[in-house]
């Protein structure tokens, strides 16, 4: 974005920064054995009509 002129020099180095401390509050995290886990009951599996031709079945 630096080389676009989207970004200054200096909001460059604010955000590289930034970007360096949520990579290493990942990898902390990641090292702890923390991991994401989803229970499928809470999408709505087969309630919406999937297939284009406007049917309900």
């Amino acid at each position: 974005m630096l080389v676009c002129d989207a970004l200054s020099a200096n909001d460059n180095s604010k955000q590289k920064a930034l970007l360096d401390r949520r990579v290493a509050m990942l990898t902390k995290l990641g090292q702890r054995g923390y991991a994401l886990s989803e229970e499928l009951g809470g999408y709505w599996v087969g309630q919406f009509d999937t297939d284009a031709d406007g049917g309900t079945e």
